[in-house]
């Protein structure tokens, strides 16, 4: 009986890790605009006057309808003008899509600063985010093969085909950011300079992206 044994071949590999990334500023901001009744010359502005204002406004800034939505509607607080008198003053909040923060100062100029509860920033993200995720993708493995090359050469080998490959995501979910503090009592117009910055102030979104890959060595 003759007994055959076959070495079994190991192949050699390098594992890589390749990144990318970019800061991009947002074009899609989504603004919570908090709208409540209140009093004028003792009489009490309805929700229904103060969303037409709130209408003429937006439209006026040249915001699409589609990009202007309801949120809530609800019995905001109890105000009470006398002890033995209360009236109850609603309150609807709204979302704004805009490309911009300026434009939620010309919404905000056109409106009584009286009906304004609150102001903020809901989300934000960008139109072409998804292409911009792609091309980090391909920008990050094709960094992790470049350097596997060149560690490679350093040790007189070469680089062969690509065994695995995986992908982390390190793109964070946008947080919403305050542009500006709004409040009822006290906000003023925005100037022409402010406009011609919008941006300052505003965070921009971070991309990153790795790709661990691992590459036979021939």
């Amino acid at each position: 009986m003759t007994l055959a044994q076959t070495a079994t071949h190991t192949q050699k590999k390098i594992s890589v890790t390749g990144t990318a990334e970019m800061e991009i500023v947002p074009d899609e901001i989504y603004f919570r605009v908090v709208l409540r009744e209140y009093l004028k010359d003792k009489n009490k502005v309805s929700l229904d006057k103060l969303e037409k204002e709130l209408n003429q406004a937006v439209a006026a800034a040249g915001i699409a309808k589609e990009d202007f939505t309801i949120e809530q509607v609800s019995g905001l607080s109890w105000s009470r003008k006398r002890k033995s008198d209360a009236e109850l003053y609603n309150s609807k909040s709204y979302i704004i899509k805009v490309s911009e923060p300026s434009k939620i100062d010309q919404v905000l100029n056109n409106i009584s600063a009286e009906s304004v509860y609150s102001v903020d920033i809901r989300n934000y993200s960008h139109s072409k985010i998804a292409e911009y995720k792609k091309q980090l993708k391909i920008e990050a493995i094709k960094a992790a093969k470049t350097k596997a090359t060149y560690l490679l050469e350093a040790i007189g080998e070469k680089i062969g085909g690509a065994i695995d490959i995986s992908e982390y995501d390190n793109a964070p979910i946008p947080q919403p950011v305050m542009y500006r503090n709004y409040k009822v009592e006290s906000y003023d117009s925005i100037s022409d300079s402010d406009n011609d910055n919008s941006d300052i102030g505003f965070q921009k979104i971070k991309l990153q992206f790795q790709v661990n890959t691992t590459f036979a060595i021939q």
